[in-house]
């Protein structure tokens, strides 16, 4: 059974392993469209099949966007929960101090 502290600290981890898991998923596709744009452009191949493996490599992409807004919602609600039950404070979010500094940079 986890009390509040420990059930606050693992899902920490597991929200911050999970964002990170489906940023590097969507880098790696990224990747691999690029490089398959690349050599449909480079390469004397059939364009209608590179062209349609361009499609669906776009449609893996677009799902993992939409994987990664999901998560972020996630994270919101989990951290709107903790507020709620009057968990421990939950870690800074390194993209919400990373975005918060920039754009307090940037309007000064």
């Amino acid at each position: 059974m986890l009390d509040r502290n420990s059930a606050t600290a693992r899902l920490t981890r597991q929200m911050q392993s999970t964002e990170s898991a489906v940023s590097d998923a969507l880098i790696q596709s990224l990747s691999l469209m690029h490089t398959a744009a690349m050599a449909q452009r480079d390469i004397d191949a059939d364009a209608h099949d590179s062209q349609a493996a361009l499609l669906r490599m776009g449609k893996l992409i677009d799902g993992l966007l939409s994987a990664q807004s999901a998560a972020l919602r996630v994270h919101g609600q989990l951290a709107d929960i903790a507020r709620e039950v009057n968990g421990p404070d939950e870690p800074t979010c390194p993209d919400r101090e990373f975005f918060t500094t920039g754009l307090t940079a940037n309007a000064g």
